[in-house]
């Protein structure tokens, strides 16, 4: 089951907001997400720079309170803002529908029914069903496009708004005081994770998620109050291992070798002196194949939970 697909294909809602009365099962009870919170934050640093390492959601609702004092505080002193890419810009949303027009869609005359077997397309039109979505909207698009729009409906219909978004509100903030900020990726590059996966990957991820919405659909409701509470370990046990994306190889490719592209460039930032915040998706900050555990690993003194 794609447990941590809502939580990553929150940045797509993000960028494509950039760009310009379902039926719901029982869900099992959830905790309240408008409490007030203290998300996890770590540290570390040498002589004349600190980097801190602040996990995120990429939507959540508008009543849902995070910020803390010492998260404030961190980011108040920093001088540059990182984030995994940037979503926002006008520039950034051209980018992503040219990748989507060439990745995402079927031009060749094929459809997404057609990539499906039986099975697997009663498992998506029931979960399209429970949204509102007819199947027929679904057909001119691939597997994994399939799957980020059958997501972004779900999560939109839940109350996750895309200026809510930790990335959104810390950008907005980090603008108004002036701060510089940095990227580790490029939009290419993330969409390029999914749009180049094998079709048996795509498909596997496509009705992952569908099961997802139908057996657990306000699963993510629960992975907030983790989250917001600071609760490392139930994010990596959510989150955090290959059967959280339904996929041995999206794991690998959106959690394991992203972290081990990152972590060089979040050492290089300790050349530069000052104060940096990297702000990326929780998941990569959790478990054992996180951020965190690689630059422990290497010898770094991680403050932290």
């Amino acid at each position: 089951m794609t447990k941590f697909l809502p939580v990553f294909l929150g940045f797509f809602t993000v960028l494509l907001a950039a760009c310009g009365g379902a039926e719901d099962a029982t869900p099992p009870p959830v905790e309240e997400t408008d409490v007030p919170g203290s998300p996890a934050i770590w540290s570390f640093s040498d002589d004349d720079t600190t980097v801190y390492l602040f996990g995120t959601v990429h939507l959540l609702k508008p009543e849902t309170e995070w910020r803390s004092e010492e998260i404030d505080a961190a980011f108040n002193a920093a001088d540059t803002v990182y984030f995994e890419a940037d979503v926002q810009s006008e520039a950034a949303g051209l980018e992503a529908l040219q990748v989507i027009g060439e990745y995402g869609v079927y031009k060749d005359g094929g459809s997404l029914s057609a990539a499906l077997d039986d099975d697997e397309e009663r498992e998506v039109a029931e979960a399209a069903a429970m949204l509102g979505v007819s199947m027929s909207a679904l057909e001119p698009n691939k597997p994994w496009w399939a799957g980020v729009q059958l997501a972004q409906v779900q999560i939109i219909s839940q109350g996750y708004a895309p200026d809510s978004g930790v990335e959104v509100v810390l950008s907005r903030d980090a603008q108004a005081q002036g701060k510089a900020f940095g990227y580790f990726e490029s939009v290419r590059e993330q969409l390029l994770f999914f749009g180049e996966m094998p079709e048996e990957d795509q498909i596997e991820f496509l009705v992952s998620g569908a099961e997802q919405i139908e057996e657990d659909p306000r699963m993510l409701d629960r992975l907030v109050v983790d989250w917001a509470e600071g609760d490392v370990a139930g994010i990596a046990d959510a989150m955090s291992e290959p059967e959280a994306l339904g996929s041995d190889l999206l794991y690998e490719r959106l959690i394991v070798q992203r972290n081990q592209n990152w972590v060089p460039k979040i050492e290089a930032l300790l050349d530069e002196p000052g104060v940096k915040f990297v702000a990326v998706g929780a998941a990569h900050l959790a478990g054992d194949d996180s951020v965190v555990a690689m630059l422990r690993a290497k010898g770094y003194q991680i403050e932290g939970p």
